[in-house]
């Protein structure tokens, strides 16, 4: 049976309510949707991309389609696009041995009560301050670690779109040398501080311009490169890590006040050539572990 005449069964065996959506696709992994349903009960096989439909030239950073199907379970979002909101359900479905999303996509702009004129649009910033709070990490404010994966994975797809590729693309990784032994001698509390001034001297040290920020995880942070080349890369990341390694951070020690510094170190990797955002971050990863050792070599020696 036919792709296009499989999905019509499909919708018609689990009893989805046609009607009641836009948009019913078939979206593959890679963006494409490769089935659409028709209003008038049939289904069209198409070759377009899923973000087609926002006016976009990419895929979306928030593509729950891209989700489902790695997850394998439904994920729902807003989206506006063209001064229209959308309501959008994405499910994992099989279909002739293969997997897909299927994307369910409705108007929603006039179920909502208007605005006063003189008043900000409540929908859209709703829809903004949800995904506002969905990206960031809660205890820092930088971007989290979610965030930070969907955007280098969304910068990958558009460097191996390019007809050169040859742009750089720089993810830096940073942690703060033996982390666990100043929450051992001095506290979790003070090691919270500690965070928090390190997350603070990367915002001093960053424009929105220069990079994407995000804690990773712990003690572990990041910085995604956008349109910067190698040299501007280390002056910002040199001039953070001077930054965080002269500062003296003060505390109670067997009642008794004592004074320290900590230091922070960071691999930076051109990383537009991989395939994968895990690629990637091993390769930052792996530039940051590289330098530890040489910078503990020459201590030993």
């Amino acid at each position: 049976m036919s792709l296009d005449k499989e999905l019509a069964n499909y919708l018609m065996k689990e009893g989805i309510f046609q009607q009641m959506f836009d948009v019913i696709r078939l979206v593959e992994q890679d963006g494409h949707y490769v089935c659409k349903y028709q209003h008038d009960g049939s289904c069209t096989v198409t070759d377009e991309t899923c973000f087609s439909v926002w006016g976009k030239t990419h895929r979306c950073s928030n593509c729950v389609s891209r989700q489902a199907y790695d997850e394998e379970r439904q994920h729902v979002k807003f989206e506006y696009a063209k001064n229209r909101y959308y309501f959008v359900i994405a499910r994992p479905i099989w279909l002739q041995g293969k997997k897909y999303a299927l994307e369910l996509v409705m108007d929603v702009t006039n179920q909502f009560t208007q605005n006063n004129p003189n008043e900000g649009n409540f929908v859209m910033n709703l829809i903004h301050e949800l995904e506002r709070v969905s990206s960031r990490d809660p205890f820092t404010g930088l971007f989290n670690k979610n965030y930070l994966q969907k955007e280098l994975t969304q910068a990958l797809e558009q460097r191996h779109a390019q007809s050169q590729p040859d742009s750089p693309l720089y993810l830096a990784i940073w942690d703060i040398d033996n982390f666990k032994q100043v929450n051992d001698t001095y506290g979790h509390d003070m090691g919270d501080k500690i965070l928090l001034s390190v997350a603070q001297a990367l915002q001093r040290g960053l424009s929105p311009k220069d990079g994407i920020t995000a804690r990773f995880g712990g003690d572990e942070f990041m910085i995604l490169f956008h349109h910067t080349d190698r040299d501007r890369c280390e002056h910002l990341l040199q001039a953070i890590k001077d930054d965080i390694d002269h500062q003296t951070h003060s505390s109670l020690l067997c009642n008794e006040s004592t004074c320290f510094r900590v230091s922070i170190s960071y691999g930076l990797a051109d990383v537009h050539s991989y395939d994968t955002a895990a690629a990637a971050l091993h390769a930052a990863d792996q530039q940051l572990y590289d330098r530890k050792r040489k910078i503990h070599k020459k201590v030993v020696i």
